[in-house]
């Protein structure tokens, strides 16, 4: 049973590990993006989580300034339920955006 329960875990754990492993990459591509189409300073981004249906989209949402006017560029992504951890998928609503960039922040000071 023990051995039942440590297996669980590492697969829960390589779970969440992957699926943020994934939205480090699709975010950092989504902000490599966003810079070659504006042209000017990237001041910060955000990242949300949507569920619709049986799928999820992973938005991020990068603010910047061009010629003294604020610019926000969002940019979608839709993966597979199966791929979001649980504790995640639970707090998300059908149709309402959950912000999870503090909870990205902390994965990556970990890492």
């Amino acid at each position: 049973m023990i051995l039942t329960a440590l297996i669980v875990g590492c697969a829960i754990a390589g779970l969440l590990a992957a699926f943020w492993k994934d939205l480090v990459g699709f975010l950092q591509a989504a902000i490599d993006k966003v810079k070659q189409i504006v042209n000017g300073i990237l001041y910060g981004s955000k990242v949300f989580i949507k569920k619709l249906g049986e799928a999820v989209k992973e938005i991020s949402r990068h603010y910047s300034k061009v010629d003294g006017h604020w610019q926000e560029t969002t940019v979608t992504k839709q993966i597979p339920e199966s791929e979001v951890p649980k504790d995640i998928l639970e707090r998300a609503g059908y149709n309402t955006e959950l912000d999870i960039t503090n909870e990205l922040e902390m994965q990556l000071e970990s890492a």
